[in-house]
């Protein structure tokens, strides 16, 4: 209880601060409390496939659609400019975990006001304070994207409190994490300054399951792009090291494991749905060293999508020195999404990367000393 007490007195904080985001979401009131409101419409998706399996992967995540609201409150003084809530589509009866928040990192012109720009959506990894997502949103921010990162159920102002480990949370709810992915895309369609057009989709490591489920199911993310991430979620965890196995000790601790494991894992799992990626316009950039999300898992996904080489993208890193690499990523991935030439991967050693040695995909590795 003392952390949600906490946190509701935070949140009291940041209203009673005021916005200072001009252009985004308005001015502060007289007492210096600004929430901007926008309407938006849940966009129609297909429901009808005719594999009987596939059709019920969508109906596990379809909700009437509608009318809701968007709330926007900046957060001056932070590296992100604004919070963006909206409800979940699919409410678990919880009220911190039932409110999707979207942290804004604004693309803004020489004058520092907000511009119009295309945006990207950003599913973080399992670590609690996010860093890898918002070490990239800052990247693509600057490089002229709005960039949103979703926090997943029991992360961020969505966390449970107490005794409860937000990878969990995140899985236990993974129908409507999925759910919150697909509906944050009319979300952000509903706010000023987003250029009309398709939003891009990031997702990395548990996240990127997570985006490439929501991808495959609503195609009208373009394009899709995945770090340190792959298929099999069971297997991942079965097999994975590190975070991976600390994952699946504490998900066996709530008695999920063997068939309560696999049924827990469905809606997150990206391989059922796989193939309706577009592998033209879906990247996928993996550490060739990565123990945490074996080979077996990122080869599982990238089959299953159908991707060729040039859009498997090879790290020489594990998991985690992947974040030596981010800046370089970050460009390359920035360069997708704008549709921009991205700069050149098999560059010499002392410049950037070398050429794949397994003739798989692209390489890039930290410079030699």
């Amino acid at each position: 209880m003392v952390c949600v007490k906490q946190r509701l007195e935070l949140w009291r904080v940041v209203l009673a601060v005021g916005l200072s985001v001009v252009g985004m979401c308005g001015s502060a009131d007289a007492a210096g409390v600004v929430e901007a409101k926008f309407q938006a419409t849940d966009t129609p998706r297909a429901r009808a496939d005719d594999n009987p399996k596939m059709q019920a992967v969508l109906d596990a995540t379809a909700w009437e659609a509608g009318g809701f609201e968007v709330r926007c409150t900046s957060t001056p003084g932070l590296a992100y400019d604004a919070l963006v809530r909206f409800d979940s589509p699919l409410p678990t009866g919880k009220r911190w975990v039932d409110e999707v928040v979207l942290v804004w990192y604004a693309a803004r012109g020489e004058d520092g006001k907000a511009i119009e720009a295309p945006a990207v959506l950003m599913v973080h990894t399992l670590q609690p304070q996010m860093l890898i997502a918002h070490r990239l949103a800052g990247d693509f921010a600057k490089r002229g994207l709005h960039t949103f990162i979703l926090q997943l159920p029991g992360y961020g102002f969505r966390e449970e409190g107490p005794g409860h480990f937000p990878g969990v949370t995140a899985l236990i709810h993974g129908r409507q994490a999925v759910a919150d992915c697909l509906r944050s895309r009319d979300a952000i369609t509903a706010l000023p300054n987003i250029k009309p057009g398709p939003i891009a989709l990031q997702g990395t490591s548990l996240g990127g399951f997570v985006a490439a489920t929501a991808g495959g199911i609503d195609p009208a993310f373009d394009p899709v792009v995945l770090l340190v991430s792959g298929g099999d979620c069971y297997g991942a965890l079965v097999n994975g090291q590190l975070d991976a196995r600390f994952l699946r000790q504490s998900l066996d601790r709530q008695g999920y494991r063997g068939g309560a494991l696999r049924k827990l894992l469905e809606p997150v799992e990206p391989l059922r749905v796989a193939h309706r990626l577009n592998p033209q316009r879906t990247w996928l950039f993996s550490a060739r060293y990565d123990v945490t999300i074996p080979r077996a898992s990122s080869d599982a996904l990238a089959q299953a999508i159908g991707l060729d080489e040039s859009h498997r993208i090879w790290l020489g890193t594990n998991h985690y020195t992947t974040l030596f690499l981010l800046p370089v990523v970050a460009q390359q991935m920035a360069d997708i999404i704008l549709d921009e030439r991205p700069s050149p991967l098999n560059d010499p050693p002392d410049v950037v990367g070398h050429a794949d040695p397994g003739g798989q995909g692209r390489a890039i590795t930290p410079a030699d000393p």
